[in-house]
């Protein structure tokens, strides 16, 4: 083994293996004289482009211009290529990599510190405690690194585990993604499961599932493939999820789900759509609501618009501006509504039918009150009140008052009746001791 001190390369090529000092190279490559490459016991200066055949070890690499070319793996403390582009062919180690231009690793990168300039292609395994690119970073393997700050664009091919991922323009993550804090500008992607804590997106989220713990903030959409666990949900546009649970669900524009939904809250500006059932604590929707199966909550249902439920509702109050349709509804405190479709009725402790409404279904209650020139089927309260020009079909309740122009089949009632001159009752009115069992 030949052992040399400082050596000088100058627009030519040289066999080395142990470099006791540094070794200067200027428009020159160096070829490694064995199988164990070359190891320089100082610094390695570059100038112009630099090759370097076999694996290199050394102190310290820095070029002041030009491109650097390492055909084997390269290990040193520190990695400076100035106003230049490297390229290595093997596995890199290093504490400190920097470059002004491009990287390119064909083997596995493993640095305390990557800083680059423009844009960095790793085709193996990524390693590291913070990776800064100015342009895109794009991984062919799996990425492990604590921070990623990158100013364009993100891809990952395998897995991602990092503690805070902030891109400015758009990451892509083909595997696994664990975060603990994502931070992108515009688009948000990742093809298999997630466990991450937090993710602020200005623009587009698609996941395929998994864990987000914390807060979900998307500027535009939301689009989750697989069912989704999360804590809060804050979405600008719209939201589609394939079913999952969570607490808060916060949209501006549309809220769909393909499966069963579990949360705390629902607050929706536009359309919420559900094909499974819902279930959690209330729901506010400035537009219209449909669930396939049924709908259960803890606290109010407040829509301003439809509500369409295939299976049963139940929740302490409902509230729906214009028409509900449901197998049945039942509500502790009060249904207030236009228009009520029930295939098997409604039950609360009040329940009002707004002006020229309409009830579908059997109506029990202890307070039933019908404004005017609404229409129902069979009534069942404690005290029923039928304004002006209502038409219903049977009327049972212990107190029962009729207002001038309406329409009454039959009426049965335990302790009082009052009725305007004017209402027609087709037959005449009963009074009884005990009222009729209702259907609910």
């Amino acid at each position: 083994m030949n052992e040399l001190g400082e050596v000088y390369v100058n627009r030519r090529t040289m066999k080395l293996d142990t470099v006791k000092g540094d070794l200067m190279v200027d428009d020159g490559a160096v070829e490694a004289a064995g199988p164990e490459g070359v190891k320089v016991e100082g610094r390695v200066n570059c100038r112009g482009y630099c090759e370097f055949m076999g694996d290199l070890e050394a102190h310290e690499v820095v070029s002041s211009s030009g491109d650097v070319n390492f055909r084997g793996a390269l290990r040193a403390g520190f990695v400076d290529v100035k106003r230049g582009s490297l390229e290595v062919g093997g596995d890199v180690e290093a504490k400190t990599l920097r470059v002004s231009r491009k990287l390119v690793t064909l083997g596995n990168l493993g640095a305390e510190n990557v800083d680059v300039g423009g844009s960095l292609e790793a085709h193996r395994d990524v390693k590291s405690h913070r990776v800064h690119v100015g342009g895109s970073l794009r991984v062919r393997n799996n990425a492990e690194i604590e921070y990623i700050d990158v100013g364009g664009s993100v891809t990952v091919e395998g897995s991602t585990k990092s503690k805070a991922i902030k891109v400015g323009g758009t990451f892509k993550g083909v595997g696994t993604v664990e975060a603990e804090d994502v931070d992108v500008g515009g688009t948000f992607k990742v093809e298999d499961t997630v466990s991450i804590q937090n993710i602020d997106v200005g623009g587009t989220v698609v996941l395929a599932g998994g864990v987000v713990e914390r807060t979900i903030d998307v500027g535009g959409a939301l689009k989750s493939t697989e069912p989704l666990e999360f804590g809060e949900i804050d979405v600008g546009g719209t939201a589609r999820l394939s079913g999952g649970k969570g607490r808060d669900i916060q949209v501006g524009g549309t809220l769909k789900s393909d499966g069963d939904l579990a949360f705390d809250r629902i607050q929706v500006g536009g359309t919420v759509k559900i094909d499974g059932d819902g279930r959690g604590g209330e729901v506010e929707v400035g537009g219209t609501m449909s669930v396939g199966g049924s709908l259960t909550l803890e606290g109010r249902l407040k829509v301003g618009g439809r509500v369409s439920v295939g299976g049963d509702v139940e929740a302490d109050e409902v509230r729906v501006g214009g028409r509900i349709d449901a197998y049945t509804v039942k509500a502790k405190k009060y249904i207030e509504t236009s228009v009520l479709r029930t295939r098997r009725g409604a039950k609360a402790a009040r329940i009002e039918i707004g002006k020229r409404g309409e009830a579908e279904g059997p109506i029990v209650g202890e307070v039933i009150i019908v404004k005017d020139r609404a229409r129902v089927e069979d009534v069942y309260g404690d005290d029923v009140q039928l304004r002006g020009g209502c038409r219903a079909r049977n009327v049972q309740g212990r107190k029962v008052r009729i207002e001038n122009g309406c329409d009454v089949d039959t009426v049965t009632y335990t302790e009082a009746l009052r009725s305007d001159p004017s209402v027609r009752i087709r037959s005449a009115p009963q009074k009884t001791e005990k009222l009729p069992e209702p259907p609910l």
